[in-house]
């Protein structure tokens, strides 16, 4: 075919919408005849319309060489620099435009959104109109007209723009957001809603109107009772990219990641000039651990619209997540502000190889402390003496099956009824056994909405009026320790839940902790002070399902086989280095690596050619996905010996290898993640497990494979060791609790 059919037919295919086919037509046409400026134009609009900024770039700048006196070629260039926060740039391509067709309606919107942001409203206001002017009924500029008005204060003409346009497309959803907006700036919110409410009675099946009040319940109450009203605007309207939007975003703060990307994949169909929706896309493509789509699509999002801290510091997560210390820290670095210092205090820097260091660590949290305490008003409590019982609140996402339910809900269950009024603070609701038993146990269970903001939720936590606020969350997903440098109780402890290092969060009186997890000495090294309790600083509770003790797999097998079942972020290159020694010093042994990264198989391949690089050959390692947790637990039948990852050593996983009668080899670090093995080890009294440098750690594993006689005796009475050591004696745990909380309590009230 020419290149003059391929142009007319890629032109063709534009014309039908149909953007995607006319790319391969409109790129070859350029290519037989590479001074064919319009076949440039064009192929940069088309995938400039599809978000492909980059792409698009580079044909719009060779159009611009060649066609000078076209206003959409300069306008177009505005328009790219725009999307990428470039509005020097910006405005000089819609200025070019203009000054080739003075009413061109695009530039004059664009150069009106420019002057809004800028704070120039009233110049804002009269481009808009002159725009107007010539594209009288264009739904998305009245929508941008309604903003302008509504922050120079004509709210009430904003709602009349934007219910003009409901009026017109009752399924815009943009419409009925701009809508309550302006509603609720000129009335109030209880005002707005009450007027959303009876425009619904007149007209039930408008989209824009439902996505408007499910917006503003969501602000007053919360996404459980918006998330409803989203359903139903997205069931009216399942084409409209706003509506989807405002439903993933919901889902997504539900902890409902499988449907919220099903939403964002859709809406980024429908907007892909969104960066926010690329990079929510990014966010839930992680949380579902397809880990190596959800680098590509962040790292994308970055090339088309350049970087931004949120991008980076997700990107940074996934990176970890796929064992790429370096290249998350490096993401952390470019996120800046308080997401690196998060990044390198919870999310990342425990788990790299050199920066795990507890000094480093506390020199981070110092940071944090003084960002987070800059603009931190003096928190002004009611004075009130000490309750005889004392009324302790325990604030988590997480009361449920989770590795904080498994290490928390023991010991809460065992304080004294008569001492302690338990009121449990949930960021959301949870169902389950554990949760059950969670909710059993509370004098009080309140459940919090998951989204609600710093100060509400202060506010909520406040009026418990608790003498004690535990913090079951930390900087981990779904945490919001942050919020309590407002303080929110008179004693105010970490315990659990992302507990890696120092929180640095002002008003965190103490960190519930143990002699292993910080031994005397270890104080300058937190910002909290340190309560110590007689064990361990976790009380394990064992499934009740969990499958019998297997026999030893080297018995059937005749060689020994190593393990491990931790994710990939704890799994350094100094880890595969003295695993691949490990292997090579014994013989036939072979090592087999559960977690949900390694299900990921673009992730899975780049792991094995990392740890091939470090002498781990492909063909002595065994490489599974996820599986139910049943099946994890029958799945240390397979194995003879757990190796703990290092410097974030295992928690949950070391218990459940313990519990499944598969002793524990772990090497020690100074911070708090990098000794959870050594406490849980000490309580079931294997301290001969745990080792201090690399050269001990690989002799130990070498000369433990050695004599596997030993290996199937222990095994064989590793639960009922287990089962009778602190680290599972619930009474005995909470009556070291309840000591621990009165001292703090004491404290803070003496």
């Amino acid at each position: 075919m020419s290149a003059l059919a391929e142009f007319d037919a890629g032109l063709d295919a534009l014309r039908a919408g149909r953007t995607e086919a006319a790319i391969p037509l409109l790129a070859s046409a350029l290519v037989q005849e590479p001074v064919h400026a319009l076949a440039a134009l064009n192929l940069g609009m088309a995938l400039m319309d599809l978000g492909r900024l980059e792409d698009a770039a580079p044909h719009l700048r060779q159009a611009a060489a060649a066609l000078p006196h076209v206003p959409e070629v300069h306008f177009r260039l505005g328009r790219l620099a725009h999307l990428r926060g470039d509005g020097e740039v910006a405005r000089k391509g819609y200025d070019a435009a203009l000054a080739r067709e003075p009413g061109h309606v695009a530039s004059l919107a664009g150069l009106a959104v420019l002057e809004r942001r800028a704070g120039a409203k009233a110049r804002a206001e009269a481009l808009m109109a002159e725009a107007l002017l010539h594209a009288p009924e264009d739904s998305g500029l009245e929508l941008e007209y309604a903003q302008i008005l509504r922050e120079t204060g004509a709210e009430d003409r904003a709602a009349a723009v934007a219910e003009a346009v409901m009026a017109r497309e009752p399924g815009l959803g943009q419409a009925g957001l701009v809508w309550v907006d302006a509603l609720v700036a000129s009335q109030g919110a209880a005002e707005a809603r009450l007027r959303i409410e009876a425009a619904l009675a007149l007209d039930p099946l408008s989209a824009a109107r439902v996505a408007g009040l499910a917006s503003l319940i969501e602000t007053m109450e919360g996404g459980v009772a918006a998330l409803p009203h989203w359903r139903l605007a997205e069931a009216l309207a399942p084409e409209d990219g706003q509506i989807l939007s405002g439903l993933g975003h919901c889902l997504w703060r539900q902890r409902l990641h499988p449907e919220a990307l099903d939403l964002f994949q859709r809406a980024v169909r429908l907007l892909p000039n969104e960066r926010k929706l690329r990079v929510a896309l990014g966010d839930q493509l992680f949380r579902v651990h397809r880990f190596a789509e959800a680098a590509t699509t962040l790292q994308g999002a970055m090339r088309d619209w350049g970087s931004d801290y949120r991008a980076q510091a997700t990107l940074g997560l996934v990176q970890v997540s796929q064992g790429l210390h370096d290249e998350a820290i490096a993401a952390a670095t470019a996120a800046g502000g308080e997401n690196e210092m998060l990044l390198r205090l919870c999310g990342i820097g425990p788990y790299h190889p050199e920066l795990a260091d507890a000094a480093i660590l506390r020199e981070v949290a110092d940071h944090l402390h003084d960002a987070l305490s800059g603009d931190l008003p003096p928190a002004v409590l009611p004075p009130r003496e000490p309750r005889p019982r004392l009324r302790v609140g325990f604030l988590s996402p997480h009361f449920g099956t989770h590795p904080v339910g498994w290490f928390t809900l023991a010991g809460i269950e065992h304080l004294p009824r008569d001492g302690f009024e338990v009121i449990l603070l949930s960021l959301g609701e949870r169902a389950g056994p554990h949760a059950q038993r969670f909710r059993d146990r509370a004098d009080r269970w309140v459940v919090l909405d998951p989204s609600l903001g710093d100060l509400p939720l202060v506010e909520r936590l406040r009026a418990e009026e608790l003498d004690v606020l535990v913090e079951l969350g930390g900087h981990g997903l779904g945490g919001r320790v942050r919020a309590l440098r407002h303080r929110c109780a008179p004693v105010q402890i970490k315990w659990v839940g992302s507990q890696s290092a120092s929180t640095g969060v002002p008003n965190i009186d103490w960190m519930l902790t143990d002699r292993w997890e910080t031994p005397e000495g270890f104080e300058p090294y937190y910002l909290e002070r340190l309560l110590r309790l007689p064990d361990g600083y976790v009380c394990y509770d064992p499934p009740a399902a969990a499958p019998e003790i297997a026999p030893a797999p080297w018995q059937r097998r005749g060689y020994v086989t190593f393990g491990c079942y931790n994710n990939l972020a704890k799994v350094t290159s100094r880890v595969l280095a003295c695993w691949a020694r490990i292997l090579e010093a014994v013989p036939s042994s072979r090592l087999v690596l559960r977690t949900h990264a390694l299900g990921d198989a673009p992730t899975r391949e780049a792991f094995v050619a990392r740890a091939e690089a470090l002498g781990l050959p492909r063909e002595r390692m065994d490489l599974h996905g996820a599986i139910p947790h049943a099946e994890l637990l029958a799945a240390y039948g397979d194995i003879d010996i757990s190796l703990d990852p290092f410097p974030y050593n295992g928690g949950l996983t070391v218990c459940e290898s313990l519990w499944m009668g598969v002793p524990v080899l772990t090497l020690v670090g100074g911070s708090f993640a990098a000794r959870h093995a050594l406490s849980h080890l000490s309580n079931v009294g294997l301290p001969d497990w745990v080792t201090f440098d690399e050269q001990e750690y690989v002799a130990q594993a070498v000369a433990r494979a050695a004599a596997p006689e030993k290996l199937a005796t222990l095994r064989a009475s590793l639960r009922g060791r287990v089962a009778a050591s602190p680290l599972c004696d619930a009474p005995r745990f909470g009556r070291g609790l309840a000591d621990a909380l009165r001292r703090a309590a004491q404290a803070a009230f003496a």
